[in-house]
């Protein structure tokens, strides 16, 4: 901005005035003020903020910022319009100072306008409502309801005109009212003594929340600061769902990527990722100390074992933590297989006395499921192996010579045939006496 623009800025300063009726304007508990908007630069265009000012005693440029903040201003309209705002909730028969001031839309502040005194008039209703007891009812994850008995027009007799209903994040004091959000929806007052009550919805329970009330008369007396109730911040114990998809593969000896979908919660932090060595356990956490917040993870310590299980869990804003995943085991054995083959039979020949050793090799990617058919030199089916759950690498399976029905087999020339996902391979069998 240059130079010029901020004098010119600087220039542009508010008169308030009242009207030329004193009465018309001012009540027991109101003054009304106007003034003439100015522009954003001096006396052209739109203004951006205005900032009026009350105290009880005279306003100046010295003392202009510590004077109360009068909430609920208009925003200013063209240069050259007329605007307005009532102040209220003023004690009766008290003076008051105004002054205003006025930002444009670079930051630049006028200087104060013209000082206006105004005196409020002598009540007719010199007594005011009482001040409220309020009590906190249901309670949910995003409502408070308030609760209390109604108070006066005149203290505790009558029926009072308006609540003003007020919450906020800190201890509500008289200080700090005017700065406390005002709660939409009170209802009208009932006739002192009734029980009423109000819930305030849309609320964010995940920290401290004060609440107060005030109440006027129909002469715009408001009552003293009620009683501050204080709502507890509701603490949020319910952990994420658990993570869906849990899939490993090894991508280098020593590395293997750990991938999951993700969770949709809002609140989700990361993840946390365990291994083990076992598919009993025990589970080590191999994350670290930070959450992973995407969803994979390179485990890049693989240890040196035949398989690994991995597990993975769900963390949120709140450190809950979700139920793990079903364990995912990823074979590390058997990596160089490509196929279920059935090696020669050893020792071949072999004696009916002792069993024979037949090696099967079994790759990591499966399956682990298949079965052994032993048949005699005829082609007739004499012993049936199943072969379940078998780890990746050449696993030895053994025929100790028996038939199905559990008798020793003759001697003779056999065939042992390996039937996996529709395939099969044979090694000839001898055994001698």
């Amino acid at each position: 901005m240059t130079d010029w623009k901020r004098i010119v800025a600087v220039a542009a300063w508010v008169a308030v005035s009242g009207v030329s009726s004193v009465q018309a304007q001012v009540t027991s508990t109101t003054v009304g003020l106007s003034w003439t908007a100015p522009g954003d630069d001096s006396l052209s265009g739109t203004a951006s903020v205005y900032d009026l000012r009350m105290s009880l005693s005279a306003i100046d440029g010295a003392n202009f910022a510590s004077a109360t903040a009068v909430t609920s201003l208009p925003t200013p309209l063209v240069a050259g319009t007329r605007q307005s705002k009532t102040v209220s909730g003023l004690s009766p028969s008290t003076t008051y100072w105004f002054a205003l001031k006025t930002r444009d839309d670079a930051g630049n502040w006028s200087p104060i306008s013209n000082l206006v005194q105004a005196t409020t008039l002598v009540t007719n209703d010199p007594i005011r409502p009482a001040a409220l007891a309020i009590s906190s009812g249901v309670l949910t994850s995003t409502s408070v309801q308030l609760t209390w008995n109604a108070v006066g027009d005149d203290s505790l007799s009558g029926t009072a005109t308006s609540y003003d209903v007020r919450r906020s994040t800190s201890a509500i004091t008289e200080g700090n009212w005017a700065s406390a959000t005002q709660v939409p929806g009170e209802p009208a007052p009932a006739v002192a003594g009734t029980a009423q009550s109000m819930t305030v919805s849309s609320l964010d329970r995940s920290t401290d929340l004060y609440f107060a009330a005030k109440v006027s008369d129909e002469e715009d007396n408001f009552s003293a600061l009620s009683n501050v109730v204080m709502v507890a911040r509701l603490l949020d114990t319910a952990p994420p769902s658990t993570p869906s998809g849990l899939a490993a593969s090894r991508e280098t000896p020593s590395n293997v990527r750990v991938q999951w979908n993700d969770n949709a919660e809002a609140d989700l932090a990361g993840y946390r990722v365990y291994r083990a060595v076992a598919a009993a356990g025990p589970f080590t956490l191999i994350s670290g100390g930070s959450l992973v917040v995407a969803s994979e993870f390179l485990d890049t310590s693989v240890p040196d074992s035949n398989a690994v299980w991995y597990q993975v869990s769900a963390v949120d804003a709140t450190s809950n933590e979700s139920a793990r995943t079903a364990s995912f085991r990823l074979w590390l054995a058997g990596e160089e297989v490509l196929a279920w083959t059935i090696q020669p039979a050893y020792p071949n020949p072999s004696s009916l006395a002792s069993p024979v050793t037949l090696p099967i090799d079994v790759p990591a990617a499966g399956p682990f499921e298949g079965r052994v058919e032993i048949t005699n030199s005829a082609g007739e089916r004499v012993r049936v192996i199943e072969l379940q759950g078998l780890s990746p690498g050449t696993q030895s399976v053994q025929w100790d010579g028996l038939n199905d029905a559990g008798r020793r087999t003759a001697p003779g020339i056999y065939r042992a045939w390996l039937h996996v996902g529709g395939r099969r391979s044979a090694v000839k069998v001898v055994r001698t006496p």
